[in-house]
């Protein structure tokens, strides 16, 4: 019995492993069939999603960027160029791994050169260049010991280079690196990270024309990165080549008479708005920004004389007398004064409310002076009493038409608005309401009013003109584009006479025995227009004082000093040269800044005649 239970046992047992092997045996088999259509659906399904990926992996695509266009004058000057650059780099991410190679690069390669700070490197820069601009001494010991440099690399590229160094920097600028708000600006465009762009000026500007566009290599590389084959080069668009309206020698005079002095000199053709000198001082030599000429870093260097600042079109300086032809022609114009009205100058000027004395430059006074003499001899007090009588509304709005407080949209980078103060202006900002002093100072181109020396020129350029103004260029053309003379505003006024009684002031200013820049005059030479300015820095206020006792307490300081102008054309009678010249604490318009003007002007005569 037992047998028989015994063998029934292993009879069902049995069964059980033949059907635990069935299920194994089936599990086996899909399993089996499972990795056949994986292997099918790699190799024939999804073939070309993987060839794809792997032409993505193996294949990239290299922007092939043009050469920079030239920047150059009308008669052929090269302005801005390209170099050929060869310097050494290392990339960044194995710099630190590498302290022997760089050991060997500046004691053998490299004595002369300082070594990089690795505390300062941009940490979002691939490459970090170790030297630029190798001479071929440099070169030489290079290929010497560039076997024993693996990770240090020779790259051959094209540098920006101004042959004229810093004769243009505010005019050119320079390139840099892009950075987030270049990215912006220049919303539309794509760069690489470490591309070189315009920063500044001319280049910026026309960023686009000059830069060209890019092409592109598709290239075949490894899984290391290096290049198997080229698979496919579509060349870059060829850039165009920029024009300037600007005179070689007339931007070389201005400059020379500058005479390293913070200052800034414009020239500009009053029927054209074409620039033909404009000239910042300090200055800076682009190629050392460039990576075209080794040159002392500019760090902490000028700190105080801001060599990058373009006082030319953001430099914003009281005007001083420089405005009283403009409000002098207010006052014609609205029938405040005539050329025969009569202002006694007793050396100062009374509010009749407040009692308070506005003092002229002249502390015995001019005596009876009208708007010719007024002009001429500079009179404070006449043009204290006219503009209190214009009142600072029809002022503003007057000198609106003539651009003050707006920008002249020339074709250059950061341009300053300057300020043009209304009512509305004073309680906006200073949190005030407008007082008659306030409209004194402004007579005389004092207290909140500012303009650069650019806005100035284009509102001079207005009187030589009758009332029409042409936009300030400094382009000609920019390739196939041309930039032909553009009207910018127009000023009407009633009597065309009134234009004349004006200029006719000016021109005295210059010829007449009583004028502020007799010192110019020359009986057979070119005769010019102008109008001296003396901006003041610092309030003369204690009342007790005389002006010279109180001024020579005050320009102790040179920083406190006043500015020196001087806004001029020429010559009489068919002007072709608006000229402004300003010299940071000059102190006098006549002495320093309008000597500058006068060259300016003769040597553009000179100029024209000898291209004739």
């Amino acid at each position: 019995m037992k047998v028989v239970q015994d063998l029934k046992r292993d009879e069902r047992e049995i069964e059980s492993l033949k059907g635990r092997s069935k299920v194994v045996f089936v599990f086996i088999i899909l399993l089996i069939l499972a990795g056949i259509f994986k292997i099918i659906q790699l190799t024939v399904l999804d073939q070309n999603e993987y060839i794809t990926e792997s032409d993505k992996n193996r294949i990239i695509n290299l922007p092939l960027f043009p050469s920079r266009g030239l920047i150059q004058l009308e008669d052929g000057t090269i302005v801005a160029e390209n170099i050929v650059h060869q310097g050494i780099f290392i990339r960044r991410n194995i710099i630190e791994a590498s302290n022997d190679q760089l050991e060997v690069l500046y004691n053998k390669i490299l004595p002369d050169r300082s070594k990089i700070n690795l505390t300062t490197l941009d940490t979002s820069l691939e490459k970090v260049w170790l030297a630029n601009d190798l001479n071929e001494i440099e070169l030489s010991k290079y290929e010497l010991y560039k076997n024993s440099l693996p990770d240090i690399k020779l790259e051959t590229s094209l540098r920006r280079f101004l042959p004229h160094k810093n004769l243009f920097s505010h005019v050119v600028g320079h390139l840099g690196r892009i950075t987030r708000e270049d990215e912006i600006y220049f919303t539309s465009e794509k760069y690489p990270l470490d591309s070189l762009i315009g920063k500044v000026g001319i280049e910026r500007v026309y960023e686009k024309p000059l830069r060209g566009l890019p092409g592109k290599s598709q290239v075949e590389v490894d899984v290391f990165g290096n290049k198997i084959r080229q698979l496919k080069r579509d060349l870059p668009m060829r850039p165009f080549n920029i024009t300037l309206t600007l005179d070689l020698e007339l931007q070389s005079l201005a400059r020379k008479e500058l005479a390293n002095r913070r200052g800034a000199v414009i020239a500009l053709d009053p029927n054209t708005g074409y620039v033909k000198a404009l000239v910042s001082s300090p200055d800076y030599n682009p190629n050392i920004l460039n990576g075209s000429e080794q040159g002392q870093s500019f760090d902490n260097v000028f700190e105080n004389q801001a060599p990058f600042f373009n006082r030319a079109i953001s430099g914003a300086y009281p005007p001083a007398s420089t405005i009283k032809p403009f409000i002098g022609l207010l006052g014609l114009e609205e029938g405040v004064v005539t050329p025969k009205t009569i202002i006694e100058d007793k050396g100062f000027f009374q509010i009749k409310e407040d009692g308070r004395k506005y003092r002229g430059w002249k502390e015995e006074g001019h005596g009876k002076v009208n708007l010719n003499k007024a002009i001429v001899e500079s009179s404070d007090v006449y043009f204290y009493e006219l503009s209190s009588q214009l009142t600072i509304d029809r002022i503003s709005n007057f000198l609106s038409q003539f651009g003050f407080g707006s920008i002249t949209k020339i074709d250059l980078f950061n341009e300053t608005k300057s300020i043009l103060p209304t009512r509305n202006w004073k309680l906006g900002n200073i949190g005030e309401s407008w007082f008659v002093g306030d409209t004194v100072n402004i007579g005389i181109g004092q207290g909140y009013i500012t303009s650069t020396p650019l806005q100035l020129a284009v509102a001079l350029s207005a009187i030589v003109n009758k009332g029409k103004i042409y936009k300030p260029q400094l382009v000609i053309n920019s390739g196939p584009r041309v930039y032909t003379p553009e009207v910018l505003m127009e000023v009407q006024i009633a009597e065309d006479k009134y234009w004349q009684v004006i200029e006719d002031a000016m021109i005295s200013v210059i010829s007449s025995w009583n004028g502020t820049a007799h010192n110019l005059y020359k009986a057979n030479g070119i005769k010019i227009a102008g109008k001296t300015g003396t901006a003041q820095i610092k309030s003369l206020t204690d009342q007790d004082l005389t002006v010279r006792e109180e001024y020579e307490g005050v320009r102790e300081n040179i920083k406190n000093r006043d500015h020196a102008l001087f806004a001029s054309y020429g010559p009489i009678p068919n002007p072709n040269l608006v000229v402004v010249v300003i010299i940071e604490n000059g102190e006098s318009g006549s002495a320093v800044a309008a000597p500058i003007a006068q060259q300016l002007i003769e040597e553009y005569q000179l100029n024209i005649h000898n291209n004739e």
